[in-house]
């Protein structure tokens, strides 16, 4: 392959795009045998470079922003954002601003211009299950300002709308709960039994496959969703926190 080992582990956990040239390496390093097989698999390949070609991003994000594209499930728990895929322009613009201090303006609408192309798979044919989990803080965080905040939650109530997203807050008085101190992102890929649960930071992200880690995730979301709001009190505590910015 004549390339390095951390690469190959990228490549064959998922987190790498292959080249058409590669994968012809692989497929005969891997004894593929020609016909039905090979074919799939190169359209798959081809699939997924199409669809991460248009986002110039660091690789770690076009890795997770592929499978995003694949996932029929995702899970997300957040403590002190808005998840990606349910933020309002105004409010991933404050996001990408404040963690590029710097930035040039028009890094800055391209970034925008990213997400927003993403939450285009929540109102498409096939969009996603999504479940969405909300520590309190994140309702209270003023991104952007009051104004910003305001417009950010009235969406979060449309999204909540949809059949396919479930929005669930998770209130102070709970205190210390299953997942203190760890946001992450579960995706259930197309693929039989195919998770993955994603962490991310400022410099870099982990992608998590083991089945006893991936077990160890799910079972806190559960945990997670048995002491939150149910989604009637989700929307009324949204509503109030709506109601006192000014």
């Amino acid at each position: 392959m004549l390339c390095s080992t951390s690469k190959m582990s990228r490549i064959e956990s998922g987190h790498a795009i292959v080249s058409p040239l590669e994968l012809q390496t692989l497929l005969q390093l891997y004894r593929v045998p020609e016909g039905e097989e090979t074919e799939r698999i190169e359209a798959i390949a081809a699939a997924a470079r199409q669809r991460t070609s248009k986002y110039r991003v660091l690789p770690w994000v076009r890795a997770y922003i592929g499978m995003e594209a694949e996932a029929t499930e995702i899970d997300y728990f957040q403590i002190e954002l808005v998840p990606g895929l349910l933020q309002t322009e105004d409010y991933a613009r404050a996001i990408a601003t404040a963690h590029g201090t710097g930035r040039p303006p028009a890094e800055v609408e391209r970034l925008v211009k990213i997400r927003l192309q993403r939450q285009v798979r929540l109102t498409g044919s096939e969009p996603p299950q999504l479940t969405a989990v909300l520590h309190e803080a994140s309702l209270r965080l003023q991104v952007g300002g009051p104004r910003v905040l305001r417009e950010q939650l009235a969406h979060l109530l449309t999204m909540a709308e949809l059949p396919h997203v479930t929005l669930r807050v998770l209130p102070f008085t709970v205190g210390a709960h299953a997942a203190t101190g760890s946001a992450f992102t579960i995706l259930r890929l197309p693929e039989p039994d195919a998770q993955i649960v994603y962490l991310e930071d400022l410099w870099n992200a982990d992608y998590i496959n083991r089945s006893e880690q991936v077990t160890a995730y799910t079972e806190a979301f559960g945990r997670l969703l048995d002491v939150c709001l149910d989604e009637a009190g989700t929307a009324a505590m949204i509503t109030d926190i709506m109601d006192g910015l000014r």
